[in-house]
This record gives C-alpha cells, sequence and structure tokens, in this order.
C-alpha cells in the first residue's frame, strides 16, 4: 500500500536545493538538483544493489574537455533525454491517455521500433545549456562572499551534497518509511520555476529507470499506467503556466502523484526479485 509522505514526515535534514544547483553545473551531465534525485530514484525503484555507485558515476563525472573527432555521433549529456530514454524502455512507441489532468493525449504506434541519439544543442525546454558551453563561475562555498573555491574544493563539496541527496532519499523511499519527499525549488519560488523543477524531477526518474535497465514489460497494473502517466508528464507545455491559484493547485496535485508513482514503481519491481518470486512460489506450492 502506497501511503503519500506528510510535512510532520519528511526528514528534517532535506538537502539544500539552492546550494546544490551550482554545484551541480560543474558536472558533466549538469543537471539540475530535481533531475539529480529523479535519477537516483530511478535507480533505487529498480533495488539494484549498486545504485548510489551508478548515480555517482553519473553525476561526479568532471565535464569532458577533449574535442571528439569530426565523425564521432554527438552527444548532448547536458541534458536527460526523456522521450529517447522512454522509447528504449518501452522497445517501441505507445499512446495512453490517463486520469490525472494533465489534458493531453497522443497516438499509439504499435510495431514501430525506435532507434534514437542524443542531439548536441538539442531543446529540451528547461533551459540546461552543456557545462563546457558557458565560462566556469567562481563559487562561494562558505556563504560569506568568499567566491575563491579550487576545483578540488568544488568536487569535494559536490560529493557532500549529492551524499546527503542520497542519504536523505534512500532514508525516506525505503520501507517502512512513509516520507518519500521529491528535491524540488522551495515553495518561495515562482510558479514556472517550480513547474520546471516538476519536469526536472520526472526525465531524471525514467533516465534513471533506463539507465538501470527497466523494461516496460516488466510492469503490471497501476505501475504501467503510472510510467505511461510518466512519459505523458514529459510533454506538458509550461508556456501556460500562470501564478494562479488553479495552476498552484494542478501543479500540487502532480507532485503528490510523482510520490505515488515512484512508489507504485519500486513497490511493483520490488516483486520481480528472485527473493520474492521464491516467497511466491514458496506460496501457491508449499510442497514445491
Amino acid at each position: 500500500m502506497v501511503s503519500a509522505a506528510t510535512p510532520d514526515d519528511t526528514p528534517d535534514d532535506k538537502p539544500d536545493y539552492a546550494h546544490l544547483a551550482p554545484l551541480l553545473l560543474g558536472a558533466e551531465l549538469a543537471p539540475t538538483p530535481a533531475e539529480a534525485q529523479g535519477m537516483l530514484c530511478g535507480l533505487l525503484a529498480l533495488h539494484l544493489p549498486d545504485a548510489r555507485e551508478r548515480w555517482h558515476a553519473q553525476l561526479l563525472a568532471p565535464p569532458a574537455t577533449d574535442v571528439p573527432p569530426a565523425d564521432a555521433p554527438a552527444i548532448d549529456a547536458a541534458t536527460l533525454d526523456a522521450d529517447a530514454a522512454c522509447a528504449h524502455a518501452h522497445g517501441h512507441g505507445h499512446g495512453h491517455g490517463h486520469g490525472h489532468g494533465h489534458g493531453h493525449e497522443h497516438e499509439h504506434e504499435h510495431g514501430h521500433e525506435h532507434e534514437h541519439e542524443h542531439e548536441h544543442g538539442h531543446e529540451h525546454g528547461h533551459g540546461h545549456e552543456h557545462a563546457t558551453d558557458r565560462p566556469p563561475t567562481p563559487l562561494d562555498l562558505t556563504g560569506q562572499g568568499d567566491a575563491s573555491a579550487t576545483a578540488d574544493d568544488v568536487a569535494e563539496a559536490r560529493r557532500a551534497a549529492l551524499d546527503q541527496v542520497a542519504t536523505w532519499t534512500q532514508a525516506s523511499i525505503t520501507p517502512p518509511s512513509a516520507s518519500f519527499d521529491l528535491l524540488l525549488p522551495g515553495e518561495d519560488r515562482p510558479l514556472h520555476e517550480r513547474a520546471n523543477g516538476v519536469l526536472d524531477w520526472v526525465r531524471g526518474l525514467l533516465f534513471g529507470l533506463v539507465l538501470g535497465g527497466l523494461e516496460r514489460d516488466r510492469l503490471r497494473g497501476q505501475a504501467r499506467e503510472a510510467f505511461d502517466d510518466l512519459v505523458e508528464l514529459t510533454r506538458l507545455d509550461l508556456e501556460s503556466v500562470a501564478e494562479e491559484d488553479a495552476d498552484e493547485q494542478a501543479l500540487t496535485e502532480i507532485v503528490e502523484f510523482l510520490r505515488v508513482a515512484a512508489m507504485l514503481i519500486r513497490e511493483e519491481l520490488a516483486k520481480t526479485l528472485p527473493a520474492a518470486q521464491d516467497r511466491e512460489a514458496a506460496r501457491i506450492d508449499p510442497h514445491g
């Protein structure tokens, strides 16, 4: 049974979004904190023993400085290509009408195999630039106006901040905890910024699921529906988002859905683990 997090349940050591954001700009993927936590949640949902290590490998790698050969395929690692990742997880295009109030539809496509590649400079609608496309910005790691941090200082601070995110996330997503919460821009930020943060989190979650090897056929029932709804959310158009009560309420409902969806997928995938399968077989045929 999936239960939603409440303010009283949420751990007190929630990472500082604003502190983590500039630290991640120096990583090769240059994700937002929301994308970073979403990616980790995707890996954790798969119950991988090395989820944290895989996550670190993605986010602690420094930006590439070597110029690739002219005939090498262009790869933009600055953004997480949710469409490509989802096409891989599905193995084919798919459509799914859903009832979470998102108001978007897309056609079913059957039997069509998709090949995908990341295109350099591809726009994903959330304002990222590749870390190597902009000059490095000195970071104030002390909060006292001292921006003289060295590259080693920044790398150490990045690892420490990511470790805090990982510890906080793992503690809240692991049963019997009911405190699972998303790392998103603060409530004091403009609605449009928070909405972009929500989409970043979804992209990160889907990227993490595919990075960990998820195939959609492993999901059943509500978990599969939740996965399809997550794919739909990546197609939301945020241009019309306004600082209005209706949009504020809609965003709150989407965040709540994301909590439930992530836990549904995690719980469903737990059933496919060898130990769970052995227990189910013993229940059905105790003498087998």
